[in-house]
């Protein structure tokens, strides 16, 4: 039998997919003000569903590149196109995406709350996740 092929868990391996699901909880209040940085929270290892509940009293951005430029190592950020989701005061969305990392900022100034993720995560590290930096959609 050959070593040369050692089949492991990969980004596009289905079955890391397939029977992904470990759970993976936590919570943060949000900067307090837009000119703060993002808000990151990384996971460690690859996401497939993330759903994200918010209590803030204000709208948050949800981004998968921070939302300025040049912070968090990102050579662009979120801001330039509008590359971020606008989950409404006390909302909550679910989304299927593979990352391995997101980014929040407040819509507004003084939010109070918190922004509640829930994620489901795959077996594959962290680091076999590519950067989302310069992707357009993400952070052009």
């Amino acid at each position: 039998m050959s070593t040369s092929n050692i089949y492991t868990a990969g980004l596009n391996n289905v079955g890391s997919y397939q029977v992904s699901g470990t759970p993976y909880l936590t919570s943060s209040a949000l900067p307090t003000n837009t000119t703060d940085d993002s808000l990151r929270i990384q996971f460690p290892n690859v996401t497939r569903r993330i759903t994200f509940k918010s209590t803030s009293n204000k709208n948050v951005r949800i981004h998968f590149a921070p939302y300025d430029t040049n912070e968090a190592g990102y050579a662009k950020g979120a801001d330039t196109n509008d590359n971020f989701f606008l989950l409404p005061t006390g909302g909550e969305v679910a989304m299927d995406v593979k990352c391995k990392e997101v980014f929040f900022t407040a819509d507004d100034n003084s939010p109070t709350g918190l922004i509640y993720i829930m994620a489901e995560l795959t077996s594959i590290p962290a680091s076999r996740m590519f950067s989302l930096d310069n992707v357009e959609g993400v952070a052009t």
